[in-house]
This record gives C-alpha cells, structure tokens and sequence, in this order.
C-alpha cells in the first residue's frame, strides 16, 4: 500500500492541508472526505458578503476542482463517514463504502448548538455553518414575504452580529 493520508472534512483547515501537504514537497496519496457537495470553502463570507449577495459561490471556494485534479487529490464530497475503526484503520461512508487509511486527519469543524426550545425544528429556525444554509438564507430575506417578517438572531458572537448586521442593511 502507498503512502496516503486520509481527511475528514473538506472546510478550510481540510483545503489548506491539501495545500500545504503538497507545497511542501508531500508526493503520497491524499483523500478528501467531506459531507457537502462544495469544494473546500471559506466560512467567514457566508455571514456577510455571500449573505448579501456582494460575492458569489467561486470566490469563496479556495481552489477550483482543476487543481484538485492536478494534485492527484482524491475528492469524496457529498460523503459523510459514519464510524471510524481505529484498530482496523479503517472508514465507514454512509454509502456503506469502507475506506482503509493509514494517516487520518480530523478536520470536521464544528456544529451549532441546537436550540433547545419548542419550535427550534420549524422550518423557519434556522442556523448558518454551509454555503447551503447560507443561500437558503439570503433567499429569505430578499424574498418579498421576507421583508414582511422580523429576524431574530439568537447567539451575539461573530456569526450573529455579522448576520444582524447584513439583514439590516438588506432592509
């Protein structure tokens, strides 16, 4: 077996290992494993520029799907593993497709809490992590009916003032 090193997650700490991997001279197998259908991204624009519709989608992936291919990177997007097997070094997918490894990065990111109230599963309550969540968003609140209703952010760090920030600008 080659040398080759796994990554779960395809966020930007993933994008920026891939890249770092091969700029600094690594020549083994790499596998991208991640659960969205995008290409590596940067997160921080979701909550204001792409939000507000000042950039689109291309400007915040971080490498275009050519480079991938010429660093030999195996992508697997629109993948999400569901059990890992340490002792096997090994990979479950939700596909029911098992991966072996032998170096595997964790590069997952995070989730947002869920709301711990009545109502938090309604379609309207939502949270803002993926380029997805983001576009359902904006949709809302450039929608006619969506200027007709309130926003309410819960949470006043980063994401949420920058959220706040942009909607109120929308009008």
């Amino acid at each position: 077996m080659s040398e080759h090193v796994t990554i779960v997650g395809a966020g930007h700490a993933a994008g920026l290992l891939v890249t770092v991997l091969r700029a600094e001279g690594y020549t083994g197998g790499i596998r991208l494993i991640g659960d969205e259908p995008h290409l590596p991204y940067q997160r921080p624009p979701l909550s204001k520029k792409l939000l507000s519709g000042e950039v689109g989608i291309d400007t915040v992936i971080l490498r275009l799907r050519e480079v991938y291919d010429t660093d030999a990177v195996d992508l697997r997007l629109n993948e999400r593993v569901i059990s890992i097997e340490r002792g096997a070094k090994r990979l479950q997918l939700a596909s029911g497709e098992h991966l072996d490894y032998q170096t595997l990065v964790l590069a997952t990111g995070t989730r947002a809490r869920p709301l711990p109230l009545p109502g938090a599963e309604l379609s309207h309550v939502m949270t803002l992590r993926t380029i997805d969540e983001c576009l359902v968003l904006q949709a809302r609140l450039n929608a006619p009916l969506g200027r007709q209703y309130r926003l309410v952010v819960i949470g006043g760090g980063y994401i949420g003032l920058e959220i706040a920030a942009t909607a109120t600008k929308l009008g």
